[in-house]
């Protein structure tokens, strides 16, 4: 196991055995990363390979896919479940995969989930969506609280010049959560999400948007020295990008 896992809520170290009979148990789980950090995508691929060990994946969710192409990747899949072969840039092209994602990034956990049988499901907007939702001027409105105060902040660091375009860009924020976590509650169980760190969050995320009573396990990836807050996130999975 990659770097070091913490159980917020006590504060004590899991061993690799532990933590992976803790995220196997989940049904749904919300794993939260640094999508540039190449620690943390090697840190995805090692939690999908133990999970599969444990018991069947029933689904993957990435954000870095757009719900709209939900059947293409079906189609993909039935044809690769009927014992075609795709690897690297053959499948990156069937897929029709998002530039904007580096492949060189997700393409290994991708493939670890199509040659693994792994059912993908998309979890993103679609660019028309996003646009709609960035021309919006009406304030969003969050089931957390503080959930507007933090994400603010976090969109005028991120984006230079954002603040005349800061409530759409809140309401393309709220409306990716919403989507992630309906695609999540429907996706076949025991299914994982893979997004950005603020995307799984209690406090500002996907947790916020899953249908009452819905249990849900959530780890954030981070590095050493970096602190979450329990009421975020149950376990903190510190790794180094080397």
């Amino acid at each position: 196991m990659p770097g070091k896992v913490i159980d917020l809520a006590s504060g004590q170290p899991l061993d690799e055995v532990a933590f992976a009979q803790r995220a196997a148990a989940a049904d749904r789980l919300l794993l939260g990363e640094r999508h540039d950090i190449d620690a943390d995508h090697a840190a995805e691929r090692w939690l999908l390979q133990a999970l599969q060990r444990q018991r069947p994946q029933g689904a993957l969710v990435l954000e870095m896919i757009a719900s709209e192409r939900q059947p293409r990747l079906q189609r993909v899949q039935r044809w690769l479940g009927k014992g075609n072969r795709a690897e690297g840039q053959r499948l990156h092209e069937l897929l029709g995969w998002d530039p904007r994602w580096p492949w060189d990034a997700y393409g290994g956990l991708v493939q670890d989930a199509t040659a693994a049988g792994i059912p993908l499901h998309g979890g993103n907007l679609s660019r028309a969506e996003v646009n709609t939702h960035l021309a919006s001027s009406t304030p969003v409105r969050f089931p957390v609280d503080d959930a507007r105060q933090r994400l603010s902040a976090v969109v005028l660091a991120q984006h230079a010049g954002a603040a005349p375009m800061l409530e759409g860009m809140l309401a393309v924020q709220q409306a990716r959560d919403t989507r992630m976590a309906q695609v999540l509650a429907a996706a076949p169980a025991p299914a994982l999400l893979v997004a950005g760190r603020w995307h799984v969050l209690r406090g500002t995320g996907v947790p916020g948007y899953l249908p009452t009573g819905t249990p849900a396990l959530v780890i954030v990836l981070a590095s050493a020295g970096e602190a979450v807050d329990a009421r975020d996130a149950d376990l903190l999975w510190r790794v180094d990008d080397e």
